[in-house]
């Protein structure tokens, strides 16, 4: 009875490997509606990307402060009070003053400092999309690593109860002689090391699910629908990829982190002009009005007075002309880093490229290949075992090889989605995975 169970239940988990036994939840790359509203809550809830929106914010608001002049002087006073007792008209060089004055920067100064605040609000942007892409990437990593988790404890729960399946057959043919002791001894060990097998794919469960909580400012426990794991849906829907040269060449037309790069050489270009200008005179427009009081019977005339300043740039060569030299290597350093982040985004798509196309042929090989070839002995063992024509050891390996395959076909399937999603958000625009 135990030996036609087993063979019953090897032959069903067979057939349902074969088959799309999640096709009805799984979903291509581009639509998995479950990661679209993870990433779509993400971006609304994460207080990363939270941060860098009241980033570009406070860069817009110093926009307008930086090109506007300064605030005017308005100063009043009295002079002249006769002493000992303070008189106020007593004296016909008394008088009340009251001045206004404003500093006026040198022509082009106050547009030069608003050009660096505008290249400052666009890199602040930039970032703000940069830490969109990477929003979306890193969620799509977490939810695809809970992905795998989940389907792999799928799968290792059937292994399990064939597992059990085969220590009841073996402990049976021992009691009846028919195998020797180690037979039952062997099914247990391998039914114990997939328990600690499962204990350490509950702890990436838990892992996972908090990454994907924490993403989207949740508790890390809240439960999350996760889409299983199909590798011969996915090795349907696969696409071929464009050449790695016009991925880069498109990532490099595109993404938010050049164009950081280049607001902060274009803010530091500027910044050079700022600390030019710096060392040029400013002038200063006063105005002053002085009322006269009435003395010695005598009502005084009141005065008007305008004086016009110009601060002189004596020091400019130990200040404005030292700034300017340092915005110079301010800017030659952003344009080496502008070079060093082009560099470094077109390594990363190629080997986001070269790592999608290898899961493609992994994929590909193992699910026209390795699985089937996996799969197909595993009943002939069975049977052949239960008329003694095959060791123990034989079928535990079958059925091991099996299990085995099966595991490593979601982890490339998972790895693949993955990757591909990575690659999407390096070359592409603002766009949901």
């Amino acid at each position: 009875m135990q030996v036609r169970q087993l063979i019953l239940t090897a032959s069903a988990l067979v057939i349902a490997s074969a088959g799309p036994a999640h096709a009805q939840d799984s979903a291509p790359v581009a639509g998995d509606s479950g990661l679209q509203s993870l990433v779509a809550e993400a971006l609304a809830r994460n207080p990363t990307l939270a941060q860098r929106q009241a980033a570009v914010r406070a860069a817009t608001l110093r926009i307008r402060p930086a090109g506007s002049l300064p605030d005017p002087m308005l100063t009043a006073g009295v002079m002249d009070l006769v002493l000992p007792h303070f008189e106020f008209n007593q004296s016909d060089f008394t008088e009340v003053d009251v001045e206004l004055s404003q500093e006026i920067p040198w022509p082009g100064s106050l547009g030069a400092r608003s050009e660096v605040m505008r290249a400052t609000t666009a890199g602040a942007r930039a970032e703000e999309g940069t830490a969109r892409r990477d929003l979306r990437t890193t969620m799509a990593v977490a939810y695809y690593r809970l992905g795998y988790a989940v389907t792999a404890l799928e799968t290792l729960h059937h292994q399990r109860e064939l597992l059990e399946a085969a220590v009841q057959l073996s402990t049976t043919r021992y009691a009846t002689g028919a195998a020797p002791q180690s037979d039952p001894l062997q099914a247990k060990l391998a039914r114990d090391r997939l328990r600690s097998e499962a204990f350490a794919l509950e702890s990436e469960q838990v892992a996972a699910l908090a990454a994907v909580n924490v993403l989207r400012n949740r508790s890390p426990s809240d439960s999350v629908p996760v889409a299983a794991i199909d590798p011969a849906a996915l090795r349907v829907g696969a696409v071929l990829l464009p050449p790695a040269d016009s991925l880069v060449a498109l990532a490099l037309a595109t993404h938010p982190r050049l164009a950081a790069r280049r607001a902060a050489v274009e803010a530091a270009t500027r910044t050079i002009q700022v600390e030019r200008l710096g060392a040029r005179p400013d002038f200063t427009l006063a105005l002053r009005y002085g009322y006269r009081p009435r003395a010695f019977n005598f009502k005084f005339p009141d005065f008007f007075s305008a004086f016009i300043g110009l601060r002189l740039p004596v020091w400019a060569w130990r200040k404005q002309n030292r700034l300017a030299d340092a915005a110079r290597a301010d800017s030659t350093g952003a344009a080496a880093g502008l070079h060093d982040a082009e560099l470094q985004l077109s390594r990363e798509v190629t080997e986001a490229a070269a790592r999608v196309q290898a899961s493609q042929r992994r994929l590909a090989l193992l699910v026209d290949g390795v699985l089937p070839n996996a799969r197909r002995p595993l009943e002939s063992v069975l049977r052949s075992y239960q008329v003694g024509r095959a060791e123990f050891l034989t079928l535990l390996s079958v059925e091991d090889a099996r299990f085995r395959a099966e595991l490593e076909a979601v982890a490339v399937a998972a790895d693949y989605q993955a990757q591909l999603v990575m690659l999407r958000q390096l070359t592409a625009g603002e766009t949901q995975p």
